[in-house]
């Protein structure tokens, strides 16, 4: 399940890189509009990507 949620969001980051925007909710976070908005969300999810990673290598005992 780790992997699974760990692809989807690195999915979603790779995703509003290459489009410059993305939605999530009811919000719209666009890189022209608000650049800093857009970084430090596009952060938060890689982050999550590489905890969820983490979690499956710790799972998997890779990592101890």
């Amino acid at each position: 399940m780790s992997l699974l949620l760990a692809l989807l969001f690195l999915a979603l980051f790779v995703s509003a890189i290459v489009r410059g925007q993305f939605s999530y909710g009811k919000a719209d976070y666009s890189f022209r509009e608000h650049p800093a908005q857009f970084v430090i969300v596009l952060v938060f999810i890689l982050g999550v990507s590489a905890l969820c990673f983490y979690r499956f290598l710790v799972e998997m005992e890779f990592l101890r």
